[in-house]
């Protein structure tokens, strides 16, 4: 045990035992409408936390047991809410709330109530999920590519953010990988949080997180909903899903199995050019393969008691063949003497994504304070045959190789936090967690009798555990958080056929966080944070073996990678329903993919390597937008990045414009049209020159007794085509990754039974404690 281990025990041992006074609410709920039936009260801490609910008895309501915080109350009939202003609770409270329903008439009284579905707090976005018409898209991708400053990447299987790199995911307090996404389903999603500013809590690795907040049931009963998508792009792909749910008293259980018959299209192409060696090629690859998804999931949800103790249970799986062939053409020149090739790669492929999670959560009521438990464990798989042929010239096709390549990967993590309110003014929180991974990739190419067979075996092993303390205060105006975690690693690369220790690397590192802020009004917020995170390099990418294009490009991983470190300094103001925020960064080692050729084997590799730095800054704005039938949630900014690197040529950077919109009409309640899209401009990063894109998409929604209709026509104008051009020590090169667009969606989901009024009373429900 180090001795920053041994003075966090010591600070844990100490605040345990301090005590703290307790208070209560009470109060009456008068009903315009002259209603005594029972309303449901919900009281939410600061941080939009649920903390405990209750059910009016003549039209009387109670908390008890409170520590001191700034609280809200929501009281709740039916479909109405009503939020009432936030109070610090530091003394016990009486209160005394008119109820002001509007009212319809569908078979009897129902109460509509508009929720808020976009908002900003301290530069970090909260969008509502589960009343928006984003419930209705195919998967839980598709969801998070159309967030604000969040983009997919061509081919479809990973994220990344807007000055920010890829982001961290989240799925309530665990993390998880973006295989495992695709296991949730999106009727589940309650929210989706976009943390342009994290704390010490959350592990220093990325530089955003991006948190999925599920559904917690409120009331009894069970509901089961199917969904049926056809989507038609440059291919025909169906997803269908089931969901069903049921809540008794303190216990919840939920399960989601979907099949997607997904007929998918990829296709890249680079131009470039070696002038030393005196070479130029162009190729463009075309992916066509069947990749049918079969998707299960299931979760446990027990509440203990009534102080706010639960545990969950978690279980999803991903099972994705992908078979087909890919196609290269090739256009290659070599002193003057050219080729044209044709490439055919016969592909055979299995992957699986297992993930399982266990959450327990105890409230220790006698020292008011909070703790949290989880474990998880994460298994990826891929076995993948690969026959290449070549048709050079013309000449018809000859076999050239065969690649086997078998990789798996298991990953065991667990962490414990503790946070502990001091008195009415400080809190304090404190955790560690541990992460362990290994990765096996065992490859073989064999080739067409013209040279011994190859055979790549690389294992590679990585240890993490990480400890963090945070203490905030608050005085008057001025709220304070700082905060450091430190986080031990331990990495090593064997290769199995040459019996050599590749890679090894032990690192210590400290991760300091703080932010300071100042409350005008209750309209007018300041803050100024700081934070250093670092990013390390997937597995996959640190131990996987080489992919053939053609006979002169070949996608390989980097066994050399090293992380990269990122100092961040930002600036976040609230002004009424407006947020303006700036940024600067600077890091060490930034990782990104490029061309390099090899000269003892010529040819060019596509690969990801660690250029030397990398600098930017941002300024923007974040505002929503409403008038009568049409809401609108908008962001915007100004951004300027720089990557530099002493192999590569350098071009002036220039700032460039980014922009999102969302946007609903409200026809009806039962009708909404829906457009939104994003923009961003044409850009020179140092190295990097992109072009500019411009995606609008389109959408119709509307609900007819329990069918839920919707159409979408996704990137109208045909504009997700990417184009990147650098210069990187021989090669000079314009990369082309070509967008599956545009999309023609039509989605059907049928709605079965309801959840009733809760069949209890009283319930702490705390659905985003512990590590978030």
């Amino acid at each position: 045990m180090t001795k920053y281990q041994i003075f966090l025990l010591f600070i844990f041992n100490v605040v345990f035992f301090s005590a703290q006074q307790k208070f209560t609410i009470n109060g009456t709920v008068s009903n315009r409408n002259n209603n005594s039936s029972p309303v449901e009260i919900y009281l939410y801490n600061s941080e939009n936390k649920l903390v405990k609910t209750t059910v009016t008895r003549e039209s009387k309501f109670e908390f008890n047991d409170l520590i001191s915080n700034t609280y809200y109350l929501q009281i709740s009939s039916g479909e109405t809410e009503q939020k009432e202003k936030p109070f610090l609770l530091n003394r016990n409270e009486s209160f005394n709330i008119v109820y002001q329903p509007k009212i319809n008439e569908i078979e009897g009284v129902t109460i509509n109530r508009e929720k808020k579905k976009f908002s900003v707090e301290n530069g970090n976005i909260t969008l509502d999920i589960a009343d928006s018409p984003l419930n209705k898209v195919a998967s839980s991708s598709e969801l998070l590519a159309k967030l604000p400053f969040v983009t997919l990447d061509a081919n479809g299987e990973g994220l990344s953010m807007v000055g920010k790199g890829t982001p961290l995911l989240y799925v309530d307090n665990q993390r998880i990988d973006f295989s495992t996404l695709a296991g949730i389903s999106v009727e589940d999603i309650k929210s989706v949080e976009i943390i342009r500013n994290p704390s010490v809590k959350y592990e220093a690795e990325g530089k955003a997180v991006i948190k999925i907040n599920l559904k917690k049931s409120k009331k009894d009963g069970s509901k089961l909903s199917l969904s049926e998508t056809a989507t038609f792009q440059k291919r025909f792909s169906n997803y269908f899903n089931a969901n069903f749910q049921q809540k008794k008293n303190k216990t919840e259980w939920k399960i989601n199995a979907a099949y997607n018959a997904i007929q998918h299209w990829e296709s890249n192409g680079y131009n470039y050019a070696v002038p030393s060696q005196n070479i130029s090629s162009d190729y463009t690859i075309l992916s066509l393969t069947n990749r049918p998804q079969t998707i299960f999931g299931a979760s446990l949800y027990q509440e203990l008691n009534d102080d706010g103790d639960y545990l969950t249970l978690t279980f999803n799986s991903n099972f994705r063949p992908d078979k087909g062939d890919n196609n290269t053409n090739t256009k290659y020149s070599e002193n003057g003497i050219s080729k044209n090739i044709l490439t055919l790669n016969h592909q055979d492929s299995k992957r699986a994504s297992i993930n399982s999670i266990f959450n327990y959560n105890k409230k220790l009521a006698d020292w008011d304070a909070n703790i949290f438990t989880g474990f998880q464990y994460t298994r990826e798989s891929r076995n993948v045959d690969y026959e290449f042929l070549n048709n050079i010239d013309g000449s018809g096709y000859e076999f050239n190789q065969f690649r086997r390549q078998m990789y798996a990967g298991d990953v065991y993590s667990g962490r414990i936090d503790f946070e502990k309110k001091l008195n009415e003014n400080y809190k304090l929180e404190l955790g560690t967690s541990f992460t362990k991974a290994e990765t096996i990739t065992d490859n073989i190419t064999d080739f067409a009798a013209l040279k011994a067979p190859e055979f790549f075996n690389y294992l590679f092993k990585e240890n993490n555990s990480g400890s963090y303390i945070n203490f905030g205060a608050e005085k008057d105006k001025w709220n304070f958080k700082a905060g450091i975690r430190m986080e031990t690693t331990s990495a090593k690369g064997f290769d199995n056929i040459l019996k050599d220790t590749t890679l090894s690397r032990n690192a210590l590192d400290w991760f300091p966080n703080a932010e300071i802020s100042f409350q005008q009004n209750k309209e007018y917020v300041y803050t100024l944070n700081f934070r250093k995170t670092i990013s390390r390099p997937g597995y996959g990418n640190l131990s996987s073996g080489g992919l053939y294009g053609s006979p002169y490009i070949e996608y390989v991983g980097n066994p050399n990678l090293i992380p990269t470190y990122t100092n961040t300094l930002s600036f976040n103001t609230s002004l009424k329903k407006w947020s303006v925020n700036a940024s600067v960064y600077t890091s060490k080692n930034p990782m990104g993919y490029t061309l390099v050729y090899d000269d003892a084997k010529n040819i060019s590799k596509f690969t990801l390597i660690n250029f030397d730095k990398e600098m930017g800054a941002s300024i923007g704005v974040d505002f929503p937008f409403e008038w009568k039938i049409w809401s609108s949630q908008n962001s915007m900014s100004v951004n300027y990045d720089k990557t530099e690197d002493s192999l590569a040529l350098m071009k002036k950077s220039n700032p460039y414009l980014y922009f999102y919109t969302n946007n609903t009409l409200k026809i009806t309640k039962t009708f909404s049209l829906l457009m939104d899209g994003s923009y961003i401009s044409k850009r020179t990063q140092g190295l990097y020159e992109n072009n500019a894109i411009c995606a609008v998409n389109f959408g119709i929604t509307k609900s007819l007794s329990d069918f839920d209709f919707t159409f979408r026509y996704n990137d109208v104008f045909k504009q997700l085509n990417y184009v990147q051009t650098m210069t990187y020590d021989k090669i000079i090169s314009t990369g082309n990754f070509y967008g599956n667009t545009p999309t023609v969606s039509f989605a059907v989901k049928y709605n079965f039974g309801r959840l009733e009024k809760s069949s209890y009373k009283e319930n702490n429900v705390n659905e985003t404690s512990g590590r978030l």
